[in-house]
């Protein structure tokens, strides 16, 4: 049996290869089998869409075509901001805003995009409301003034709240920023009412203390001045009652001394020796009739 021959071997045709490598490369460009990661990004293969559990590290990485695809996540830090609406212990409205910042951990990459895929859908399903119900859970247990009086505690209940509510979810929590309670306009205009009561009423308290004092330096200056007086009353009498008792011992030592014979010596002393010019009947001479000495 004759078989047919098959034909020589002839050279390799170089535009022949040539092709094939350009075929290659278009194919190696549209399937793009490599990835770049950048820096503060994490990678997620996905093998037919499963989420390996192994994040992948910046830099470049090899995917098969068509079976492995890789997703980037970001690992840089978030903040979401929420207006949120709450009541009282006392039943007024408050409103604040919330700032939560937030990363997520390489490890736990695959988790976040197996569940929530973005960081969107996060904010939305996941954190939005638990720092909803957190601030309304805080918020109840205060009344309007204390959220005023107590702000720092108030703040620091909030913050702690919401970490322990993110846990389960994978986040690390960076800060939690409350801003400040503001009130129904009714609600402001009542406190600033009360708060200039409150000033007018210490103001009063004030003046009230100054009167008072006044009134009590006064007192004190009139009971010192009617001290003084009594006190140099006192004075006064004393000296007169020492003057008065030294008078009379000394008019006492006096009316001693003075004796009839001395009284009429001191008298002839002063007498000039001019009788009377008319004597009536049977008048004595002065110092004559009467004087003891006269008859010796």
């Amino acid at each position: 049996m004759d078989f047919p021959q098959l034909p020589k071997s002839s050279s390799v045709n170089p535009l022949k290869w040539a092709t094939i490598i350009m075929v290659a490369g278009a194919a190696l460009v549209l399937l793009n089998p490599f990835k770049q990661i950048a820096s503060g990004y994490c990678g997620i293969r996905l093998n037919f869409g499963s989420v390996q559990p192994v994040a992948l590290t910046p830099g470049l990485h090899f995917a098969l075509p068509v079976y492995q695809r890789i997703e980037d996540v970001s690992t840089q830090p978030q903040t979401t901001a929420s207006n949120e609406w709450a009541a009282t212990h006392d039943l007024q409205d408050v409103h604040t805003t919330v700032s939560v910042t937030f990363h997520i951990n390489p490890v736990d990459a695959p988790s976040f995009y197996r569940d929530f895929r973005t960081l969107e859908t996060l904010e939305k399903r996941i954190i939005g409301p638990t720092v909803s119900n957190d601030v309304k859970a805080i918020t109840a247990k205060y009344n309007a003034e204390e959220l005023i009086t107590k702000r720092d505690v108030v703040d620091s209940q909030i913050k702690e709240l919401i970490i322990a509510s993110l846990v389960p979810y994978h986040l690390s929590i960076e800060a939690v920023n409350t801003a400040n309670f503001t009130f129904s306009p009714a609600y402001s205009q009542a406190i600033e009412a009360k708060q200039v009561a409150q000033q007018q009423a210490l103001q009063a308290q004030y003046t009230l203390q100054q009167v008072q004092i006044s009134a009590q330096q006064q007192v004190v200056q009139a009971k010192a001045q009617a001290d003084a007086a009594i006190a140099t009353a006192q004075g006064q009498a004393q000296a007169l009652l020492v003057t008065s008792q030294a008078e009379a011992k000394a008019n006492a030592a006096i009316a001693q001394s003075l004796t009839p014979a001395l009284l009429q010596q001191k008298a002839l002393d002063r007498w000039s020796g001019t009788l009377p010019t008319y004597l009536s009947a049977g008048a004595p001479l002065p110092f004559i009739a009467n004087t003891p000495l006269l008859g010796k």
